[in-house]
């Protein structure tokens, strides 16, 4: 037997005999068939902040991306469960084992389905000790009302020229009790004043109309071949985020004083703005999104399409369409402001 097998052989046998004194020394300190403890509160018995992560909106499942960071200081090792009640169709949830004492933060997953747009308050429960954490009103609401009887009120700047010359300068917009499948998705109806009927959708924070390429409660097109669906609004995307609609079969002309010409018409949507307060009806609205929207034609026969109407679009969380300002042709801007709501 060789030296070097003999100084190979030694430290292994003294490297063994320290990794048993340290997996026997492990076992006397673990609680491994015991209960962790600890606390919610700090020194004072004060509940420490909770701090929520993700969107929460109606009728949209909770993913991994929603969960909640709970502060707990762990007086003793050992297996632990974390969790909260089930409200509003949610709840959260953690378990595990404690291998430390001392302050740690603990994630609780989300899971279940917001039945309502409200604020949403959660009892913490960790042993024998609860806390609360509130997850906001203006969390849990999206950018499209859809309860029966909602209703906006809008102004047009300036008034329009209607029928018979009268200017146009109210309308009325209101929820009606009707709802329509498509594509997979629930479409709600919404019929104004003015004898008009819009629909929309929603679905994980993308916001979809079945309509035509325009914007909001004004027409562009001398006709339109038939409703089609694109997303308007997408809250998942960053500021500086885009995208378009499909392509729609139009009649073009007439609104610029031209004659009337066949093509296919499509919008691109740009994110400009997100979570910006915004002044409208002499009120300060939270939690904005700020849209830019270009609608672009093609003639047949021809190749590209051109710029006709470009403009923005406000949207507000719990509200829905607050502000739209319409960049017109000879350099005026039509804007459409909401001035009262309610939302059911």
């Amino acid at each position: 037997m060789n030296k070097n097998f003999l100084r190979v052989l030694f430290f292994s046998t003294i490297l063994l005999v320290f990794i048993g004194c340290q997996k026997e020394y492990s076992i006397e300190n673990l609680n491994r068939h015991g209960n962790a403890q600890g606390t919610l509160t700090d020194t004072l018995g004060e509940c420490k902040s909770a701090t929520i992560i993700g969107n929460y909106h109606m009728d949209s499942t909770l993913t991994s991306l929603n969960y909640v960071l709970v502060n707990v200081n762990f007086t003793s090792t050992g297996k632990y469960r974390i969790s909260t009640d089930t409200v509003n169709g949610m709840w959260f949830i953690d378990s595990g084992y404690a291998l430390l004492t001392g302050p740690a933060v603990i994630k609780l997953k989300g899971y279940g389905t917001p039945i309502l747009p409200i604020s949403t308050t959660f009892i913490v429960s960790f042993n024998i000790e609860h806390c609360a954490f509130t997850i906001s009103k203006g969390l849990a609401e999206d950018y499209l009302p859809t309860t029966t009887g909602s209703f906006w009120d809008f102004q047009y700047l300036p008034g329009l020229i209607g029928g018979g010359g009268v200017p146009l300068d109210n309308f009325k917009v209101t929820v009606a009790p009707d709802a329509y499948s498509y594509n997979g998705k629930v479409y709600y109806q919404y019929g104004t004043s003015l004898q008009d009927t819009f629909y929309f959708a929603k679905d994980r924070g993308i916001y979809y109309e079945f309509g035509t390429p325009d914007f909001d409660y004004t027409g562009i097109f001398d006709e339109v071949g038939s409703f089609f669906e694109y997303p308007y609004l997408n809250e998942n995307l960053p500021v500086g985020g885009s995208w378009e609609s499909p392509l729609c079969a139009v009649t073009f002309g007439q609104f610029l004083g031209n004659p009337s010409k066949l093509g296919r018409a499509k919008i691109k949507f740009t994110i400009l703005t997100k979570g910006q307060n915004y002044s409208i009806a002499g009120k300060t609205v939270p939690n904005t999104i700020t849209v830019k929207r270009e609608i672009y034609f093609q003639e047949d026969g021809t190749i590209g399409f051109t710029l006709i109407l470009d403009g923005t679009v406000a949207y507000a969380r719990g509200i829905g369409m607050i502000d739209q300002n319409i960049n017109l042709p000879d350099g005026s801007v039509q804007k459409i402001a909401a001035t009262n709501w309610k939302i059911n």
